[in-house]
């Protein structure tokens, strides 16, 4: 359901997401005042009047979220106001809150600077929870290509169909190769694997050998169930885009994801015990990278679907999830598995799930390179995207680490960390390299990257 911004039904969606955000609770565990939020009125973009959200928080709760009343200027401490413009980019993600204050995009009417300040960790969490909500803007009927029926379900129109005009399917280019290799490499069931020998040897283990392996495939598991949940707006770009062969074999890509969030929930429900609360195992900045960062990078394409945009979208889906921290969690785990000859069914899925996974690496360090090669500016946007991403993925390994003295299985701090900096400066020179080239040599590449 799409919601037009600061009006009543986008208000209550925010303030139930503001209320299920921890980081947000914790960030702003100290700030205690009422907030009052100002759309400006300009009829030529839509706002044909001034549109005012009231938010009572405390403590890092949302109290009361509504549209304001017209003393409730005059009652709040904190008042602050923008165009549709600077709104825009404020819940894109394109425009930092107190950088957007600091310019004068997002005027504070009311409140003091200096005290904001020590809250901009907080307005970060309020800006990312409110990109979480479906969001239209007033000078958008409804998302892009996708006008609603008279039912209110969202549905594209057409011209003609690839398949039936001159056009036809393009077989050479690398999503078909994909998709191609996925019909007969990724018709795998993980009800297939045998986890009788991997039972036995978890009994062998000693507490802390146990404490890892649950560990390890706790933060496997949530990360495969977020990537399958956070997939989904890439195939609705690529249908709006009329990609037919991307969409095509990201079909398959979606279905991949699925049967890993159901491998690994088979082996901690079939092999470490009944099912059981492990959120714990989720560091700090494990939380920012898969409770954030990616799912608000992946949504923001539900009403941005701008080169810019798929950027963010694919480095931190593509290139860090999985390109960086997923293959260099797998390759080490797999490899200490079959070092210390332990569960062989656990393996032979890991063995499978990577092969799926060099596929989804190829698909996105090809769709980069397909954005920068038509517009080699947007490297800038993939770098300032990438430096964040690389401290976080670096910072939740440490946190890993930090756990544990000595590390059981002889597992290495440095083999983590040297294998995922390597993986990334592979990634980053191959995605360089595409700003000097044009996209058919783009779309004609890549082979070795299968």
């Amino acid at each position: 359901m799409h919601y037009e911004v600061f009006t009543a039904p986008w208000i209550a969606a925010w303030a139930q997401r503001i209320n299920q955000n921890a980081a947000y609770k914790l960030a702003a565990r100290q700030w205690e005042w009422p907030l009052l939020l100002v759309l400006e009125k300009d009829a030529d973009a839509g706002v044909a009047h001034e549109r005012r959200v009231y938010l009572d928080l405390f403590h890092g709760e949302c109290r009361e979220a509504r549209e304001a009343a017209p003393q409730d200027f005059t009652n709040v401490p904190y008042a602050l106001s923008a165009s549709l413009a600077h709104w825009q980019e404020i819940l894109n993600g394109a425009l930092d809150p107190l950088m957007a204050i600091a310019r004068g995009k997002l005027r504070l009417q009311k409140g003091s600077l200096f005290t904001l300040a020590r809250y901009s960790a907080a307005a970060k969490q309020l800006v990312a929870t409110a990109r979480e909500v479906d969001t239209l803007f007033p000078n958008e009927a409804a998302p892009q290509n996708f006008p609603a029926n008279t039912n209110g379900v969202f549905i594209s129109t057409r011209e003609a169909f690839a398949t039936t005009s001159a056009r036809g399917l393009r077989h050479d280019i690398l999503p078909m190769r994909l998709y191609h290799k996925a019909k007969k490499l990724g018709v795998w069931d993980p009800r297939d694997l045998d986890f009788s020998r991997d039972r036995e040897d978890w009994q062998k283990l000693n507490d802390g050998e146990r404490t890892v392996v649950l560990h390890l495939t706790t933060l496997f598991q949530t990360g495969e169930e977020s990537v399958t949940l956070d997939l989904l707006p890439v195939l609705l770009v690529m249908a709006k885009e009329n990609r037919l062969e991307e969409e095509m074999y990201l079909s398959t890509f979606l279905f991949e994801e699925a049967k890993h969030t159901e491998f690994c929930g088979r082996f901690l429900d079939e092999v470490t015990g009944p099912h059981r609360e492990l959120s714990h195992f989720h560091t700090p900045a494990y939380r920012k990278l898969f409770y954030e960062e990616l799912p608000s990078a992946m949504q923001a394409l539900l009403h941005d679907s701008s080169p810019a945009a798929q950027i963010r979208a694919a480095a931190t889906y593509n290139v860090m999830i999985e390109g960086t921290l997923a293959e260099t969690g797998y390759h080490a785990y797999y490899a200490m598995l079959e070092r210390t000859d332990l569960m062989p069914g656990l393996r032979r899925g890991i063995g499978l799930l990577k092969r799926d996974e060099s596929r989804h690496i190829a698909y996105g360090i090809y769709w980069l390179s397909r954005l920068l090669a038509e517009d080699a500016v947007l490297w800038l946007v993939l770098e300032q995207r990438m430096a964040t991403l690389l401290e976080l993925a670096l910072q939740s390994i440490n946190e890993v680490f930090d756990l544990y003295n000595p590390m059981p299985f002889g597992l290495q701090r440095e083999e983590f960390i040297n294998h995922a900096l390597q993986q990334f400066s592979t990634r980053m020179s191959r995605l360089e390299r595409a700003k000097s080239q044009s996209v058919a040599e783009i779309e004609q590449e890549h082979e070795e990257e299968i």
